[in-house]
């Protein structure tokens, strides 16, 4: 019986260290961090919301469906390999859509740029399409994209470009691949050229 008690002891016992070291393992390791897509330019002053008659819609950009989580990637060939200590704050396509509505917001301050879905017909919808949005091990960003404007007023022709855009710069830290990221999404947000709307 004491036998039998003993090795109940020293099983609990062993738990008990078990626990101790992944819970030691737990607080050593640091804190994860949430990174967010921020536009860098975006102006102190807009114009007054009244003053801002003509109204753009962007719709929520599309990204490869192996993209659209909140891990950050960096690709080493066909590998994928996933941050450990940082996360988007958001999914990416939602992130995208923020970061490309509030960059073409500060190209356009006469207009109400939004990502909110409008009750009445906006004059212009802009949809994008991202198909490739890789950052690689070696520094290397790339981003293909299709986008389509279609203005409220048919007489005006819907307007489809598609481009491709690289930018480069170290992968060191999250905040490397963040960078990058920003670099080939600002290029995309310059490539979208609205135009008039009206007459």
């Amino acid at each position: 019986m004491s036998h039998v008690l003993l090795r109940k002891h020293r099983g609990a016992a062993g738990t008990l260290l078990v626990a101790l070291a992944l819970l030691t393992a737990s607080c050593a390791s640091p804190p994860l961090s949430l990174y967010t897509l921020e536009p860098s330019d975006l102006p102190s002053q807009a114009a007054p919301l009244a003053r801002r008659s003509i109204v753009i819609e962007i719709r929520r950009v599309s990204v490869p469906d192996y993209l659209d989580t909140q891990d950050i990637l960096v690709r080493d060939g066909s590998t994928l390999q996933r941050s450990a200590h940082g996360r988007w704050a958001t999914r990416l396509s939602l992130g995208v859509t923020r970061y490309l509505t509030g960059l073409l917001a500060a190209r356009h301050l006469g207009a109400l740029v939004t990502d909110q879905a409008q009750i009445e017909t906006p004059d212009a919808r802009i949809s994008v399409t991202i198909s490739t949005l890789d950052i690689t091990s070696a520094g290397v960003a790339t981003l293909e994209a299709d986008w389509t404007l279609v203005p409220r007023d048919p007489a005006r022709p819907t307007r489809r470009q598609r481009a491709r855009f690289v930018a480069r710069g170290p992968v060191a830290t999250d905040q490397d691949v963040v960078n990058l990221m920003q670099g080939v999404l600002t290029q995309l947000a310059d490539a979208i050229a609205i135009g008039p709307l009206r007459s």
